[in-house]
Formats: C-alpha cells, structure tokens, sequence
C-alpha cells in the first residue's frame, strides 16, 4: 500500500502492511548504517504544548538492515515496526516515514512524521514499557431491549419523544420505539444510510449514498419530498489496506425555514425546508462529511479540502475560510464566541474566532485524527473521543486545556454523551491493527475521567470492524446504543 501525501491513517499511519513485505526481502548491499545507532533509545517528545515521551529501538537484521521499532504511548503504539534506518552524510531517516533524525553528542533529535512534533532521546538499558490490559470493572448494566436492523449501523440513533430514528448501510431508515425496542416504521431509501437524521418538529430528514436528501413525516415515514444534493455512490470504507476511510454523512441542519447539508460531491446547499427547492449551492474542493452548524447569520461546516467555511446563511456567500492543513470530518460545536472543529493528518483540535476565523488555540492529537464531535456540557467543558488515541477528553474551552484524558483502548470516534456525572461512550476495534483497538461501550465519571464501568464487544470474525462507531442517545431514561452489528440496544442510564 502506498503512503503518499496522506501518510497519517486513522491516527498514526498504517506502516504494518508496508514493513512486512520489507521484512521477507532478500538479503542485499546494506546500507551503511552506524553501529552506533543500534539499541534502545527513550525520551521527550514535544507537540506543540503537548508533551509525551517516545522511544525507538533499532535491531540490524541478517542482510545488514536496521528495522526501527516504535513506542509512543500517547497513541498506543508499543513496539509498531516504523520503517529501516536510512543513513547518509551523517543524517538519518526512516524508509517510508517522514522522520528525520541525527546523532549528537548522545541524543537522537528530530522530528516524528510532522514538523511540529519533535523529540530528544537518549540511550537506555530499561524496558521499553508495555500496552496494559483495561482494568477489572463491573460490565454495566443489562440491556432494557434491543432492536435488529438487519445491517450495520454506522449512523448515531437520534430520539425525538417516543420514536428512535436511524438509518441502516442497507438503505432502510428506521423508526423505533423508545419503551420497548419495537419498530413504528420504516423506510426504504434504496442506498446505503451512513449519516444521522435529523428531526424538525413532524419532520425527519437524512440523507443516503444515492445523492438524496430525504424528509419524511416523522409520526408515519411518509415522504414528504426527496432532493438531489450530489455525491451518490463515493463510499470508501474503513479496511485493513486503509484508503480514505470514509464512513460517515454529513446530516441536515434545519433553521429559519431552510435545510443546510454538505454531500460528498463537494457542494454545500441550502433548501427550503417545506419543498426540497434548492435556494443556493457552493462548491468547494473536498467532501463535506459532518453537520453544519447555523449560529447568527452564519452558517459553518468543514470539508476533506482543509478548509473551515462560514457561509452568510441567507446567500451563500464566503464570509471567511480557514485552513486547517488537513480533512475536516467532524461538526463544528460553538464554545462562546469560538468555533471549535478538529482534524485529520495534522491530528489538531481548533478553535477559531467565529466572526473572522482567527485561530485562537490548538490540541496536538499526538498522531492522531481527530474524528470525535466535541460536545459542550453544562460544566461548561467540552468533552471529545479520538481516534489512534484511543481517549475521551474533557477539554477547557477557553485555553484548550486537557482537564483529563481517559483510556478508551478502541476508536472512540462518536460524541460522548453527558448524563448527571456519567460520560458516556462506545469505541470501534479491529483484529488486525497496527496498535490494539477493542471494542467496548464505557462509562466515566465526568470529574475525573476514572472508569466506572466497560462491556467488551466481540470482534467479528467476517468482518474488519465491530463495536460502536457512532454517538450515543439519551431517549426515556435510557442510553440508547447503535451497533456495527445491526443492533439497537437500550440500557438504564445511571
């Protein structure tokens, strides 16, 4: 598999597949690589103002090469191949990464993949430290009821009163009984469903990879009427080979009469909300994958181009953009007068001045997209899962301070759900992985982050992916849970 430009996967990069055929080659010239550089190395490594620790170990192997092996905690990877040593006029790289180094008075300085992340390390005879198991808690609370859709379901279930509404990757929408897990309805879009609904008093509309927007009434799941926003069948689904990883849908944004929604196609419309009539369009570089968010005049999602844009909602007008220097696939969620959004390759977490897009502070992911839609709690925090990471964060709007970061140890790529001191969350994992990722549904205290309860999910041996990959519902007193699976459970909420 190729890394090009895109080097970083759904966190650090997926140099598993690229180091294995380079471990069976045949024995060659070796490139002449120091001695001196062979062992164990350990240190600091800077973020921005996020600081961790990483270590090396560097092993020549039978045909002369020196294959580097990885530990960088903060993302989980403990021991991951990296790539061969590469050596020249006393500069070193590593095959396949963007990781220069040198050699110097004892220390390893350079930088790990990005510029801003860089490290000094020194020799060491201690153990490089090991992954730890998740602890022994209790395993939750037992299932009120559950619901089978008959396919995965990579859209967050979305309550209104009684009803749970949610689509499936085989095209059916359902309606869903918030008391016992019963289904009220359901409708057959044709195409697959990867994105949320969303519901305007009797309406519900969500969009399908046929290039349509839906809006159904929501009491019966009669179509009200159908749009052609673009985007039909661009799907790109997360494998072991990595690719795009392209698993979600941007949903409607419904305010003042009109819908706003992104599709895959690169076009950013707005509708009118009683008749599907398209009012304006814009056309930007990349997809747009995650909801808009309508605030005063201005309406603001990300796109795959980079850009943040906020639009003037009545005539779709540029009011500003910013680049983030990687693909935006998350909502932007509204801190006071910040817009804060996150990022992929470049693994930042933003906030932007809302009325001109100025940047104001950043969260270094350590390698690590940044798939998780913050959400801002009455505590006045903002609370975020990741992705390689592997963390839910409590995160201080205003300075961008980590208040506590607690072990997921899966994709926790859903918004976390805050009930009473509870959070909530579900992870996504994978048998064949470059670091460990496990599947689970957890609760933490909000204070501190301490882990009050986690049940494991199975992985799936037909397929590459199991666990929970969108958010959580509140709906009845009940945490209402959307499996890739095809079930829809409901538990007690504490």
């Amino acid at each position: 598999m190729p890394i090009p430009s895109r080097v970083i996967a759904p966190g650090i990069l997926l140099v598993v597949g690229l180091i294995a055929p380079l471990l069976a080659q045949s024995p060659g010239t070796p490139p002449p690589v120091p001695a001196e550089i062979e062992g164990k190395w350990w240190g600091p490594a800077r973020g921005g103002s996020e600081t961790g620790e990483l270590g090396f170990e560097f092993t020549r192997r039978p045909n002369g090469r020196v294959l580097v092996r990885e530990w960088l905690p903060n993302v989980n990877a403990y021991g991951s191949p990296l790539g061969f040593v590469e050596y020249k006029d006393g500069e070193y790289g590593i095959t396949g990464a963007n990781t220069p180094f040198t050699l110097k008075d004892g220390a390893l300085t350079g930088t790990l993949w990005l510029p801003a992340l860089s490290f000094t390390l020194h020799r060491t005879e201690q153990p490089l430290p090991a992954e730890t198991e998740p602890p022994a808690v209790p395993a939750g609370p037992a299932p009120a009821w559950t619901f089978q859709a008959g396919a995965p379901l990579w859209a967050s279930p979305v309550a209104r009163g009684d009803l749970i509404y949610l689509g499936d990757a085989a095209g059916k929408f359902h309606a869903v009984q918030t008391a016992d897990g019963h289904e009220r309805w359901s409708f057959d879009a044709g195409a697959p469903i990867y994105g949320n609904a969303t519901v305007d008093g009797d309406a519900v509309y969500f969009a399908s990879d046929n290039g349509r927007l839906y809006r159904l009434d929501r009491r019966t799941g009669a179509e009200t009427w159908r749009a052609d926003i673009g985007g039909a069948g661009i799907r790109s689904l997360p494998t072991a080979e990595g690719g795009e990883w392209d698993f979600t849908n941007a949903s409607a944004v419904v305010a003042g009469g009109r819908v706003y929604i992104g599709s895959g196609s690169g076009t950013f419309r707005a509708l009118d909300a009683a008749t599907g009539k398209s009012l304006w369009t814009f056309k930007s570089g990349g997809k747009f994958r995650a909801a808009a968010l309508v605030a005063g005049d201005h309406v603001f999602a990300g796109a795959t181009d980079n850009f943040v844009y906020a639009f003037d909602r009545r005539t779709g007008a540029v009011a500003w953009k910013f680049d983030t220097g990687s693909p935006v696939t998350t909502a932007p969620v509204l801190a006071g007068e910040k817009l804060v959004i996150g990022t992929r390759d470049q693994s930042l977490l933003f906030a932007l001045d809302a009325a001109t897009g100025r940047k104001l502070w950043t969260v270094f992911y350590w390698l690590s997209w940044v798939e998780s839609t913050p959400v801002l709690a009455a505590d006045g925090l903002l609370y975020i899962g990741a992705s390689d990471s592997r963390r839910v964060r409590a995160i201080e709007p205003d300075t961008g301070h980590v208040r506590w970061a607690a072990q997921a140890w899966g994709w926790t790529w859903g918004t976390p759900l805050i009930v009473g001191d509870t959070v909530y969350y579900g992870t996504v994992g994978a048998a064949k992985y470059f670091i460990t990722q496990q599947a689970s549904l957890g609760a933490l205290d909000r204070r501190t982050g301490t882990l009050k309860w986690r049940r494991p999910i199975p992985l799936s041996p037909q397929n590459y992916m199991s666990g929970i990959a969108g958010s959580l519902a509140l709906a009845g007193g009940r945490i209402v849970v959307a499996g890739l699976d095809g079930t829809l459970l409901a538990l007690p909420a504490e």
